[in-house]
């Protein structure tokens, strides 16, 4: 009887263990389920009632005003604030305001978008067609117009696919894309963008640019860019005469040697004065008819001398460069 007591006692123990399981499992479902019912409601009170956009604040530098880049941000008072995309935001900005270099949207829960711009910085006038195209130091597009915009250098042998202001500058050809963007970059990064007048980027291999109207620099390909940027910028300003003009031709792998080529000023040989009429006691002097300039002549050609020098003046290194 002892064991029959015994075997009923242990299946009570463990029918009442069972049951206790499947309370708990019951209660975890039921939180799980308050949970996740909660959670919903939640999520849809946040992109219906809750955290509406009440304020748009706009800081930094701009030609434009405030409302006009909020309006071109497409943020709109109301809108849900968890449901706002703030690169699109930011691209509609760029993209709408040529002169807006960049735009950061900042969502200040729980009802708050701060956008920051920075302003575009104009660099140069690409040669367009029949006009030209004044562009950013970021290769975005602002305006186009007939003329360049005295002050920055002209850019030639950019074939451009586009005009649209607030665009970025696209080339046909992608190695010329790169080769465009690269150079800018690199006279950026390196203070060398004074008194630049033109840069030609017609032939990727050969690109050269012209200080101050009087030297043309011949830098070859992108190889040691920086350094022959640098190197140029202080041979025209230190070591070069200011009433000099000319070709500078720089070599590559860091070399510090140069070869200058000065322009040879163009001459008119003088002009033969007329005979006098008078002789020397003040008598007047018969002309002989066959000395005398027909009605109709032809004057031949002027000849001039050539441009260049047909050597090339080596530049020794820095520091022992002769003015020239």
């Amino acid at each position: 009887m002892q064991n029959n007591a015994r075997n009923t006692n242990n299946q009570n123990s463990g029918n009442a263990r069972k049951k206790r399981r499947r309370r708990k499992q019951n209660l975890s479902l039921y939180y799980a389920a308050i949970f996740f019912l909660v959670a919903v409601v939640g999520i849809i009170l946040s992109l219906t009632v809750f955290f509406n956009i009440n304020e748009v604040n706009v800081t930094g530098n701009s030609i434009y005003t405030n409302n006009d880049i909020i309006l071109a941000s497409g943020i709109k008072t109301g809108d849900n604030l968890v449901r706002l995309s703030s690169s699109k935001a930011e691209n509609k900005i760029i993209s709408s305001l040529p002169y807006v270099d960049t735009a950061t949207v900042t969502k200040k829960f729980p009802d708050k978008v701060e956008i920051e711009v920075t302003p575009s910085k104009e660099f140069a006038n690409i040669k367009y067609e029949s006009g030209y195209l004044l562009i950013s130091d970021s290769g975005k597009i602002l305006a186009y117009s007939v003329s360049p915009k005295q002050g920055y250098p002209v850019i030639i042998g950019c074939e451009n696919e586009n005009f649209d202001p607030g665009k970025p500058v696209t080339i046909a050809d992608e190695e010329n894309e790169k080769a465009f963007y690269s150079l800018i970059e690199t006279m950026i990064a390196e203070d060398v963008t004074e008194k630049i007048t033109e840069i030609d980027i017609s032939d990727r291999y050969n690109i050269s640019i012209v200080y101050d109207d009087r030297i043309r620099v011949e830098l070859g390909s992108l190889n040691d860019l920086s350094y022959k940027l640098r190197f140029s910028y202080m041979l025209v300003n230190e070591k070069i005469s200011i009433n000099k003009k000319g070709t500078l031709y720089m070599k590559g792998n860091n070399s510090n040697e140069a070869s200058f080529v000065e322009d040879i000023p163009e001459t008119t040989p003088p002009e033969t004065p007329p005979p006098d009429e008078t002789a020397e006691n003040g008598e007047e002097t018969d002309v002989p008819e066959e000395t005398s300039v027909p009605e109709e002549t032809t004057v031949p050609e002027e000849t001039t001398s050539e441009t260049t020098t047909e050597a090339t003046e080596p530049l020794p290194p820095v520091g022992i460069v002769p003015s020239v």
